[in-house]
């Protein structure tokens, strides 16, 4: 069975930081699908289909090595 979860992503500003974001989870143990809503300037979200929910540390690990980070709630 297969979960989805949402991660909001600063920084993001062009279609080549979408192909970075998704490469980059897409690389991640057990992740088989990633879409990403790009928002330029703003919050940009990722959906992530996986075997199991990624640790929080290892998702803002992935994202810091591709030059993003985690939005953070407001």
């Amino acid at each position: 069975m297969s979960v989805q979860f949402e991660v909001r992503i600063d920084g993001m500003t062009c279609n080549r930081c979408v192909e970075s974001v998704t490469n980059a989870l897409g690389d991640l143990d057990g992740v088989h699908g990633v879409e990403v809503d790009l928002n330029p300037g703003a919050v940009s979200s990722a959906r992530v289909t996986a075997d199991a929910p990624v640790e929080p540390r290892v998702l803002r690990s992935t994202l810091a090595k591709a030059g993003f980070t985690i939005a953070r709630d407001t």
